[in-house]
């Protein structure tokens, strides 16, 4: 018989399961709503107004690195581990002005054929293979950062492996059944849960639990770590490379831009983005709030522990919803990015094939299949990167060079070589590899931000300079469009 114990424990889980339910329920809506259209399916184009856009970007931005891995990092950089969410937002912003309405109007629907229109064929080529290794590497550790959130708030039913997997199932799942348009009506209760999870959660543990107090006591008494210091933990120049670093993922990644396609016009994708930009930036903080306030209450715990332990002390519905909140986070990220990486192989490579033209017809179930394989090949992907986790977190950063690209291309056309596009994302997969395999590049730069924004914009600068052909002015971009339709 069930003790009343064991039925307080299951609250959290039971939470989940209704969480769980309600998403697929709503997939399945948005499914059927959908009436099998293929690239509907994919895209939603012309569907949200503001508020749904902005909750779907910091729907994306508001991962496991965004919160959990915050208040980790709060115990060795205090306060400033927040600053993570700023360059979120930071780059959501600059792409609100410099890409959102220039992609819209360029009447394409993925990066990778708006820059090979811009550049040249080869371009496209590199483009798509750095867009689906970027978005392959974001989802696997969205995987694996839900896996974690599970095995370490109900260690009795998941292990790191087991939540790996049961994460898989249910991101890949609720992109399966619904599409873009079930991500972005899902991110309305997934940013409210994780406001109202974290909000209470960070109430109860600071003022009822006496973990403010034992912060601010920790904080004066502690020579090593400026725990209340906004900058000091991180340091300026870690700060300045994570804006870097995210100004390239928000600025060309293919999840990430293809969210203004959504909006129902210009007004509202760039209002959008920005409202959502604001959206990201309180959770951070109170994210490294909570990881300091965790570290005082228990001293000696594993940074890793001691947020779950936390929560686990809390009333066991606040601590389910936090949890879910926890795990929405995970799941806004990978089920966008796995929506933006579908598109990729679907638009970009499937579909421009003598088979795909051929199953046109069939672009709804063979969409459908697409995110079935990638959400399978990056579970793979996710169950080795025990071994290449550092290498796999690099490979992000090759988003710095895609995104000049980008940029180059579409404000500075009479500028912009044709060649160098090509080269600068060349060069990023090459500086990836310089920073995990040349002896002494780490002591020369303080992160690989930097060195990636230096060899890639030197390199676009001086192709650029010497490359005499330049890119399509948007009169020839707009030719072009009209005659591959």
């Amino acid at each position: 018989m069930q003790g009343k114990g064991d039925y307080i424990m299951n609250i959290p889980l039971i939470i989940v399961i209704l969480y769980v339910a309600f998403l697929l329920g709503l997939g399945i809506f948005m499914s059927k709503k959908e009436k099998k259209d293929g690239e509907n399916f994919l895209l939603y184009k012309g569907k949200n107004g503001t508020w749904i856009t902005a909750v779907t970007i910091a729907g994306l931005a508001i991962g496991g690195a965004s919160t959990i891995g915050i208040a980790q990092n709060a115990f060795v950089a205090g306060l400033s581990a927040g600053w993570y969410n700023v360059a979120w937002a930071f780059g959501a912003i600059i792409a609100s002005f410099l890409v959102v309405k220039r992609f819209r109007h360029s009447g394409h629907n993925t990066v990778t054929g708006l820059v090979q229109d811009l550049f040249d064929k080869k371009t496209g080529v590199m483009m798509t293979i750095a867009m689906i290794l970027i978005q392959c590497t974001i989802i696997a550790l969205q995987y694996i950062a839900g896996g974690s959130i599970l095995a370490s708030l109900l260690p009795d039913i998941f292990n790191i492996n087991t939540g790996t997997f049961f994460s898989f199932l249910i991101f890949m799942l609720v992109a399966f059944v619904g599409g873009m348009g079930s991500v972005s009506l899902s991110n309305i209760i997934n940013i409210s849960l994780i406001y109202f999870g974290i909000i209470v959660a960070s109430i109860m543990v600071f003022f009822n639990q006496g973990g403010w107090d034992a912060a601010m006591q920790m904080a004066s008494t502690s020579a090593d770590v400026p725990y209340l210091s906004f900058t000091d933990g991180m340091g300026i120049p870690a700060i300045i490379a994570w804006m870097v670093v995210m100004c390239g993922n928000t600025n060309s990644i293919q999840g990430v831009i293809q969210i203004g396609l959504t909006s129902k016009d210009d007004k509202s994708a760039v209002n959008g983005f920005r409202l959502g930009a604001l959206m990201m930036i309180p959770i951070g903080f109170l994210c490294a709030m909570l990881g300091i306030s965790s570290k005082a209450l228990i001293p000696g715990v594993d940074a890793t522990l001691a947020l779950p332990m936390i929560i686990l002390s809390l009333p066991p519905v606040i601590a389910g919803l936090t949890l879910s909140a926890l795990w929405a986070a995970d799941m806004s990220t990978a089920c966008s990015m796995l929506i933006g990486c579908s598109t990729t192989v679907s638009q970009d490579i499937f579909f421009k094939t003598s088979m795909g033209q051929k199953y046109k017809d069939k672009a709804f179930a063979i969409n459908k299949a697409i995110i079935l394989i990638v959400g399978i090949l990056t579970y793979i992907l996710s169950s080795q990167l025990g071994s290449i986790l550092n290498a796999m977190k690099v490979c992000l950063s090759m988003a710095i060079g895609t995104s000049i690209v980008v940029l180059g291309g579409l404000c500075l056309s009479k500028f912009a070589g044709k060649n160098a596009g090509f080269w600068t994302i060349l060069v990023s997969v090459l500086s990836a590899g310089a920073w995990l395999f040349v002896p002494g590049i780490q002591n020369v730069f303080s992160d690989v931000g930097y060195l990636m924004l230096l060899t890639t914009g030197v390199t676009f600068i001086v192709v650029s300079l010497f490359d005499k052909n330049k890119v399509s002015s948007k009169n020839d971009l707009t030719q072009q469009k009209i005659a591959s339709n």
